[in-house]
């Protein structure tokens, strides 16, 4: 397993180095610079070209490609990801300070859909047509086609603004840094993930459970007189688990994009916001830090998943 673990994650470095290319490609090449916005009358084309040589933008674009690449595996350095176009802090501390916030928001958002979505997909593949089954399925189809900012709005609006039973927006109130003021804090953000992926998840759960349901050897079970109980979680459930691992590598980029729009209606102080706020004010190495780091989780999930795998199915051999 170790062998199998270190031969992924070296791997996964040429991954990187393309998700960096091709990163940095799309985000120079478009129209603009980002001291664009220092353009005008009152400053001098002398302080621009000075602010244009201070962010290494006068380079060629292959020389500050290279440049880039070189410094951003170096993360023992402080300057390793470059400076923030906009507060002119290293960005590598504005990801260290952020991704805390994020884990938080995903890991909380991504244990209370697999303890809600497994149990709700068993219970509609066992009720199969029944009145729970269809409201089940008709509650999942719904919060699965709502946009996550749509959802995340209209709880706002009717949690925080109407009924006033949860804050508006942020990680804690001032002068309060309680677990229960974080907790409260955190139910919104949290409730806009989970209904959008306990939706998707139960539909998987299903599905698997319908289908391991009808396979021969829990027929089989079932004519030799073994408890129903027995029957489903000893022979079902494991087997029906299986296809429902590949969702938690997939599950940990959505959750991140997923994220990123929460945190901007919620403002919550985590990578996603800083995301979106580097994209609008064009701020060039955190856009590229948040996606490098965004494709580095991808590949950890991915890699968490295909361990899983192992215990889950005992045929699988690493």
């Amino acid at each position: 397993m170790a062998t199998y673990v270190l031969r992924r994650l070296i791997q996964a470095v040429p991954i990187l180095l393309g998700i960096a290319v091709i990163s940095f490609m799309i985000i120079y090449l478009a129209p603009g610079e980002p001291i664009d916005r220092f353009r005008s009358g009152r400053v001098s084309p002398q302080t621009i070209e000075n602010l244009r040589r201070l962010y290494g933008l006068d380079q060629p674009l292959p020389q500050q490609l290279l440049s880039w690449m070189v410094a951003f595996f170096q993360v023992w350095r402080v300057d390793a990801w470059g400076y923030s176009f906009t507060d002119g802090q290293p960005v590598i501390t504005k990801i260290a300070a952020r991704v805390p916030y994020t884990l938080e928001l995903m890991g909380t958002s991504l244990f209370l859909t697999v303890i809600i979505a497994i149990p709700v997909g068993v219970l509609g593949a066992v009720r199969q047509y029944s009145w729970a089954d269809k409201i089940i399925m008709v509650l999942a189809t719904i919060g699965y086609a709502m946009p996550t900012f749509w959802l995340g709005l209209v709880l706002k609006f009717v949690f925080a603004i109407k009924l006033d039973l949860f804050p508006l927006f942020g990680r804690h109130t001032y002068g309060d840094d309680s677990i229960g003021d974080l907790v409260w804090h955190l139910v919104l953000p949290v409730m806009t993930l989970t209904i959008v992926s306990v939706a998707g998840w139960s539909r998987y759960m299903r599905s698997s459970m319908l289908e391991v349901l009808h396979q021969d050897y829990v027929r089989t079970a079932r004519a030799k007189g073994l408890p129903g109980s027995r029957v489903l979680f000893k022979h079902a459930l494991r087997n029906a688990l299986i296809p429902i691992v590949t969702l938690l590598g997939l599950t940990i980029p959505s959750l991140l994009v997923g994220a990123a729009v929460t945190e901007a209606v919620f403002a919550w102080p985590g990578l996603g916001g800083m995301g979106v706020t580097a994209v609008i004010e064009r701020d060039y190495p955190a856009v590229l830090a948040f996606v490098m780091v965004g494709g580095a989780m991808v590949i950890l999930g991915n890699l968490l998943a295909d361990v899983l795998y192992a215990f889950v199915d005992p045929r699988i051999k690493y």
